[in-house]
Parts: structure tokens; sequence; C-alpha cells
């Protein structure tokens, strides 16, 4: 309970971190105006042009009049001007992305130049805005270059969904972590409850059961709040209305007092057995054998499987060892107590 709270705690101070880290930092938006007639010492106007360099038509005529443009040259630096190519012959999105890239390169390199960029692409080369502005994300974090209202308005848009998807990751996390702090406190309820209490809590709640007769069932409950599995079993005695908690949400046994456990012989067992018991870890075969007769049942508590139980992982880095099967039976009543303790039983012969 103490950890799963200070999982929720790291995770409320981890997103106010993310919060602070993933919010985009003010960036300040050079925005390239919508018309360009002259230009300054340090500006550069970048246009879009054919891919044989002909500047025939709009921004990169313009170019070509104004801004030292240089017919026949299809890319980079003009005079006062660089040239982008976005249409004509095999030009695509992948070509005119890596014409992009290498301006970014020249930009980054020039920093006391300031680039102009105009809707490159857009126009003449039939592309549209959100095809093209993405390619300029690393060219826009430059404070040399100025991009055209419209670019920084879809650039905008992929930093919000970027940004929503790491929140919602993170948001994610948090509910799992809160969900599981609130199923550890109905659980506890349920630990706190009466015999009587939890028959009628259980009472109606989709389980599997299984008959031991005289009344008497296992069942085994599933609440993806509590356990997210089937590992909580119950005894129900439906004569009396009681219902006992046998297997935790941990695959514990923590019904098992050291009073009902005959410590004979314990010392003899290998350490990672007796810490098995001490813990009441339930790692392998647990339950009733038969049903119940004149009131009673045997009850099995395998501690220890023999060494072929590793038999099937050989493959995957397991080996067969040479452990023997050790288990603990006891006796039990309808009202979940012994009239029996468990003791050891070492299983030594395999012989078929």
């Amino acid at each position: 309970m103490k950890e799963l709270l200070n999982r929720v705690i790291a995770l409320h101070k981890s997103g106010e971190k993310m919060h602070e880290m993933t919010l985009p930092k003010t960036i300040k938006q050079n925005v390239t105006p919508e018309w360009i007639d002259t230009l300054k010492e340090n500006e550069i106007f970048v246009f879009g042009c054919r891919n044989s360099g002909r500047h025939f038509d709009g921004a990169s005529n313009f170019a070509l009049k104004h801004f030292g443009a240089v017919m026949g040259q299809r890319e980079g630096r003009q005079g006062q001007s660089y040239a982008i190519p976005t249409i004509g012959g095999t030009i695509g999105l992948n070509e005119i992305r890596k014409s992009v890239d290498t301006f970014t390169k020249y930009a980054t390199e020039h920093p006391k130049l300031h680039f102009l960029v105009t809707p490159i692409g857009c126009g003449g080369g039939c592309c549209k805005v959100w095809e093209i502005a993405p390619m300029f994300r690393k060219a826009s974090k430059l404070p040399n270059v100025s991009l055209p209202r419209d670019f920084w308005i879809e650039l905008d848009k992929g930093r919000i969904a970027e940004i929503k998807q790491k929140l919602a990751v993170k948001c994610d996390a948090c509910l799992d972590v809160v969900s599981k702090f609130f199923g550890e406190l109905r659980f506890l309820r349920l630990r706190m409850m009466s015999p009587t209490q939890l028959y009628t809590e259980l009472r109606g709640i989709d389980c599997h059961t299984i008959s031991l007769s005289e009344q008497m069932e296992w069942a085994n409950f599933y609440d993806a709040a509590i356990t997210g599995s089937w590992n909580v079993r119950y005894l129900i005695n439906h004569s009396t209305k009681c219902a006992y908690m046998v297997l935790n949400n941990k695959k514990r046994v923590i019904w098992i007092k050291n009073r009902d456990i005959d410590w004979n012989g314990f010392e003899d067992l290998p350490k990672e057995v007796q810490k098995r018991v001490r813990r009441r870890e339930c790692k392998y075969t647990f339950g009733t054998i038969g049903e119940y007769k004149d009131g009673v049942t045997k009850i099995i508590w395998q501690i220890s499987p023999d060494g072929r139980y590793h038999y099937l992982d050989k493959w995957y880095g397991g080996k067969t060892t040479d452990e023997k099967e050790i288990w603990l039976q006891g006796v039990i009543d309808t009202n979940c107590k012994f009239v029996e303790k468990l003791r050891i039983h070492i299983k030594e012969d395999y012989s078929r």
C-alpha cells in the first residue's frame, strides 16, 4: 500500500516536470511578409522554382528580375535569393525535403543572414501547405529564418498533437497506478470483513466455482480493479453463509497461522523452501484432496516441485534439478479451521 502511494506521488511529480518540458517553449515566430519588393542588405529571398532552373514565372521570375536569381541555376544561393526546386521532372516530396534540409544547413551556417521563406511549392508546385510546412520544422527553430504565416499555423498543429500524445501516455500511466491503488484499498476492505460480511459481499459476483459437497465450494472471483487475474480464491460455506479468503491477490495463503503448521523437520529443508513457507507463498499446487466428508477435508500446499518441474523450460535456459517434491498436508473443517496441522510430506519415488 505504501509503495503504491509513493508511486502515485512520484508520477504526479514527474507529470509536472513533463508538463514543463513538453509544453512548447515560446518560439519567436518570424513571419515572412505577404509581399516583398525590397530587401535589407542581410536578407535573402527564398523561393520555389522549376527543376530546370528556368525562372519564367511566379516568385522565381520576381527573384530573377529583382534579387539576383540566375537563369538555369535550379538550387542554392543566387545573389540575394535562394532557390529550392519544387516542380518539374522527377521532383516529388522526398526531393523537396532533401532540398529543404540543404537549405536549413545553409541557414544554420550563415547566422548573420536572414532568410525570408515564401510559400514554396504551394503555388505552381501544386503541393499542400500541410505537406510542405513540416519540412521546415528544424528551420523554424532558427532565429534567422522567417516562414509564411500558414506554415507557422501548420507547424503549431504538429506541436500540439505531439504534446497531446505525450500527455495521453503519461495520463494512462497515472490512471493505471491510481486504479491499482484503489484496487488495493478495495481488497484491503475485503480482508477486513467478517466471514458473513464477505459472503454477502461476494454473492452475485461472477465467479468460477468447484463443488466440494456438503454445501462447500471453492470459488475464484475475477475483479480487474483488485487483482487483474483469477488468483484470489475463497472457501464458501453455503450452510452457514460464510466465506473465507484462502488465497489472496499476491498468491499468498495468509490465513494459515504459525500454530497451524507442524514445524518439525523444517530446519532440514532448503532455505529457499523455508522462506517460501514463512512468507506464505503459493507458487505451485494448492487445494483440497477430494470433497468434504463428515465436515472435514484434506488440504495440500506444495512448497517445492520435483526437479522435473523445470524440464519444460530446459530449452529456454531452465534445467532439470535434483529437487524433491515437497508439500504440506493437513485437515480443515467447514469453518476453515485446522483440525490436523500441516505436516511435511516428501515424495522421493517417481517410478511408474
